[in-house]
C-alpha cells in the first residue's frame, strides 16, 4: 500500500468567484475526501486588467501518482 503525499494546490478565480471556488472545492472533496483550507484572499489582478481574483490554498492527501494529477 502507498503512505499518501500531503499536496498543496493553489485555487483563483475572477470569473464567478464565489461559485467558481466553491465548485473547485466540491470536486476536489468528492476526489479527495477531507480537505485543509487556507483563507481566502481577495487579490488584484496583475499582468492584465481584469476582475480581482479570490485565491486560496488547499491541502489535500493522495496516493494518487503525480502523472495523474
Amino acid at each position: 500500500m502507498c503512505t499518501p503525499t500531503r499536496v498543496l494546490l493553489g485555487l483563483g478565480s475572477n470569473i464567478e468567484r464565489e461559485h467558481s471556488l466553491r465548485a473547485g472545492l466540491d470536486a476536489l472533496q468528492s476526489l479527495f475526501g477531507e480537505l485543509a483550507l487556507s483563507s481566502v484572499y481577495d487579490s488584484a489582478a496583475i499582468g492584465f486588467d481584469g476582475q480581482p481574483f479570490l485565491n486560496m490554498v488547499v491541502a489535500v492527501n493522495t496516493t494518487m501518482p503525480l502523472a495523474a494529477m
